[in-house]
C-alpha cells in the first residue's frame, strides 16, 4: 500500500478532519508523542493520523506514524512513512522554511529503522 492509499484510509477513518481547519492539531502532535512515550501505540497512531490529516504538508505526522510503526515492529511501514517525512523536510529546508536540525532528526530516525530491517533477501526466511 502506498502513502496516498494510507492517507485515503485515514480520511475514511476520520472524515470530519479537514486540512488546515483544525484548531487542536498541535494537541494531536503532542498527545501522539506522549502516548508513544507511554507505549500506547494504537492511541499514538490515531493521534498522528489526525495530525497528518489536519496538516498534510508538514513532515511531522509522517514522522510520528513512522515512529509508531517502528515501535510496533512494522519496519517496512516505518521506513515508508519516515522516507516521506524526510522528503518533505528536505524540501522545506531547501526553501529555508525549516531548520536542518529537524532534517537531521528525521534522517536519524530513518537510519535507525533501516539498520534494524532485515535485508530484502532474508525477508520471510526462517531464523
Amino acid at each position: 500500500m502506498t502513502i496516498a492509499e494510507h492517507i485515503e484510509q485515514f480520511k475514511i477513518q476520520y472524515p470530519l478532519i479537514r486540512p488546515w481547519e483544525e484548531e487542536n492539531d498541535s494537541e494531536w502532535w503532542n498527545e501522539g508523542l506522549d502516548l508513544l512515550d507511554a507505549g500506547k501505540l494504537l492511541q499514538a497512531e490515531n493521534s498522528f493520523k489526525k495530525f497528518l490529516l489536519a496538516q498534510p504538508d508538514l513532515p511531522d505526522g509522517f514522522e510520528g506514524l513512522g515512529l509508531v510503526y517502528e515501535a510496533q515492529g512494522d519496519l517496512l511501514k516505518a521506513e515508508m512513512f519516515l522516507r516521506e517525512a524526510t522528503s518533505r523536510i528536505e524540501q522545506m529546508v531547501a526553501k529555508g522554511s525549516k531548520n536542518a536540525v529537524f532534517l537531521d532528526r528525521i534522517q536519524a530516525d530513518l537510519s535507525r529503522v533501516l539498520n534494524n530491517q532485515p535485508s530484502q533477501n532474508s525477508a520471510g526466511a526462517p531464523e
